[in-house]
């Protein structure tokens, strides 16, 4: 069910499926994931993700996984990329092609930016360098405001990309933001 801020202004991107809310536990599992860089975590979400999309009503009707890479820094920072870690053991999983979108300048962290900030944090920050097939799935670990998928599914659109649909681990609940 879209939120009521993508009932007023719809997104840049067809579908989403966000199979858990960023709370409990499976907070603290995406937090020791992101920024301790525990593989464990993310193989653990990666499971819960993947048992998620086969209790889902049929396939997602994809063709590829698009991911968008941390600037070098940041991942240099924490230690490694978890989307792009993520991004490749589900297009594996899924038998699917991985496509990467690459930061094309560094910006200060989403957290704690309001909804407008973080939309102009990311405006026009990626780029696919390759044409993509006509229904890609955005992979996400975490969706706050959709600012950055919004961005990113702008990126794919304009390397052919017909069909987007977005998908994280977690959204955040509406009252608030990490």
């Amino acid at each position: 069910m879209p939120c009521g801020y993508c009932l007023r202004q719809r997104p840049n991107f067809d579908d989403s499926w966000v199979p858990f809310l960023y709370e409990g536990e499976i907070a603290q599992l995406i937090q020791r994931f992101k920024f301790r860089a525990e593989r464990r975590a993310g193989q653990v979400l990666l499971q819960l993700m993947l048992q998620a999309l086969e209790l889902r009503h049929g396939p997602l009707p994809v063709q590829a996984i698009v991911t968008a890479d941390l600037h070098v820094r940041r991942a240099r920072e924490r230690g490694f990329d978890q989307t792009l870690w993520l991004g490749r053991r589900m297009a594996r999983a899924l038998d699917l092609p991985l496509y990467r979108a690459t930061r094309l300048r560094l910006t200060p962290t989403q957290r704690g930016l309001s909804r407008a900030a973080r939309q102009r944090n990311v405006r026009r920050i990626y780029h696919v360098r390759s044409p993509l097939p006509d229904a890609v799935l955005l992979l996400d670990d975490v969706m706050t405001t959709g600012a950055t998928l919004e961005a990113l599914s702008r990126a794919c659109r304009e390397q052919g990309a017909r069909h987007v649909t977005v998908c994280a681990l977690a959204r955040t609940p509406a009252a608030r933001a990490i």
